[in-house]
């Protein structure tokens, strides 16, 4: 029987797993992290199914990639497949959750499995088919991060189909999906071939973004507020896309002169890295970027104030000071990482702001702190949340239910069956499903451990 199982991203946001199996043979769509309640437990007790032919990868978030070493360090020696820019990102985010592993007790794995790991990645561009045996596959710009894809699989027919003139079955897997108004990528790919089954992510399910263009204005009026009052922005954020745009916004305001020159830290070596890996895939980025700032030799990720900081006796240094300034540091969910130091010295000062511009999944830090808990528990000790909470929902790197559904309409759904919906909390997906069946879609909520014939 062909069937779809999940072993994570299942009526929740984070561990992406997703098994096919396909003519008596498996394969493994994305190997991510658990984050937020019960991560260590679930990331520890996961195990390979046995027989695995190969896995694919979506893209390079932790929460999809960062669970391959684990899998190697057991046993696991087929190929990894992605894109270019996704494998040397999944090596920064890899090693990077490597390197907080190494004050846990037991840590899943360590840098020499990340680099083993490595060894085992296979790359195919956007549009080149792949072949696995009698399975193809084709990854498609997801428009989520730097190198993100969708993947198409396809696989021939039984020979009742082939009677019926059906040569292939064609299943997509979304990742995770972007928006069209992205200010790096580009919009989400529709030019795959007709699908009879889609397994699409559901993040915002009941959720809607502003256009990406209101954060400049947003932007302008959090910093220059906060400046007046002689504060300090601090920005929770991932290492990956959500700090390069960061950057490249700011860029842009202190350029048309709209907010003042005053010091900008990237305070976090993995955004460091992947900084590193953007400037080198520029193949990735959309035409606007290309043309404004590729094509003249400009750096759209840098400006004058700009400063990365590696040395954490600098970051302390930088955490204690009272002078204005804006600080983008990780963990993007607040849940680790140097983060965790700037609010301990800042979240009690009134005249700073926390300026949230991503998803806070549930039981996380960061969702205490959007939603404004008065008091905070960082690192066991308790802290009053006295500073200014701003959130800026158009920077999400996710489309909306709106979004995702005029994505669907762009796509050729003639021959679509059903949509199983992964990766997204259960009030989200409740009214996901609802949504895309009210709008003619036969749609399935994918529960863990459940399987799901194809």
């Amino acid at each position: 029987m062909n069937s779809l199982k999940s072993y994570g991203a299942a009526e929740e946001v984070t561990g992406s797993k997703h098994l096919l199996n396909i003519n008596g043979k498996k394969y493994l769509i994305d190997c991510g992290i658990f984050q937020a309640k019960d991560a260590e437990k679930k990331n520890k007790e996961f195990k390979l199914p046995k027989d695995i032919e190969a896995i694919f990868l979506t893209h390079a978030h932790a929460d999809h990639c960062a669970l391959l070493p684990k899998v190697v360090k057991e046993g696991y020696r087929n190929n990894i497949y992605s894109t270019p820019a996704t494998r040397d990102l999944s090596s920064v985010v890899m090693l990077d959750s490597a390197k907080l592993q190494q004050n846990s007790k037991e840590p899943i794995y360590n840098e020499k499995d990340c680099l083993e790991t490595m060894n085992h990645f296979r790359c195919a561009v956007y549009g080149k088919e792949k072949k696995i045996d009698d399975l193809k596959f084709t990854f498609y710009d997801a428009g989520h991060i730097l190198g993100s894809s969708m993947i198409d699989i396809s696989y021939p027919t039984n020979f009742i189909g082939k009677i019926f003139g059906k040569k292939e079955h064609h299943i997509l897997f979304t990742g995770d999906i972007g928006r069209e108004d992205n200010p790096i990528c580009n919009s989400p790919a529709t030019n795959f071939p007709a699908p009879e089954y889609i397994v699409m992510e559901s993040t915002y399910g009941n959720r809607t973004h502003e256009k990406v263009d209101t954060v400049y204005q947003e932007l302008t009026y959090i910093i220059n507020r906060t400046i007046e009052r002689g504060g300090k922005i601090l920005i929770p954020s991932f290492a990956i896309e959500r700090a390069q745009e960061l950057i490249y916004f700011i860029k842009v305001l202190m350029n048309e002169e709209k907010i003042p020159r005053i010091p900008v830290y990237v305070d976090s070596p993995m955004a460091i890295n992947a900084m590193g890996v953007f400037n080198i895939h520029a193949e990735c980025f959309n035409d606007k970027i290309k043309e404004e700032f590729v094509s003249k030799g400009k750096n759209p990720f840098s400006t004058r104030t700009l400063s990365f900081i590696n040395d954490l006796k600098e970051s302390t240094k930088i955490s204690k000071s009272k002078k204005p300034c804006i600080i983008i540091s990780c963990n993007g969910m607040m849940e680790g990482g140097r983060i965790l130091n700037h609010l301990k010295y800042n979240i009690e000062n009134p005249n700073n702001t926390i300026l949230i511009v991503g998803y806070m999944a549930e039981n996380t830090l960061g969702r205490k702190v959007l939603q404004k808990t008065p008091e905070i528990q960082i690192d066991n000790e308790k802290y009053l949340l006295k500073c200014e909470v701003q959130k800026i929902n158009a920077l999400s790197a996710h489309g909306d239910y709106k979004e995702m559904l005029n994505w669907l309409k762009k796509i050729d759904t003639s021959k679509l069956k059903k949509i199983f919906l992964v990766h997204g909390e259960k009030d989200s997906q409740k009214y996901f499903s609802q949504y895309l069946t009210e709008n003619g879609f036969n749609v399935q909520i994918v529960k863990k451990g459940g399987e799901y014939k194809l």
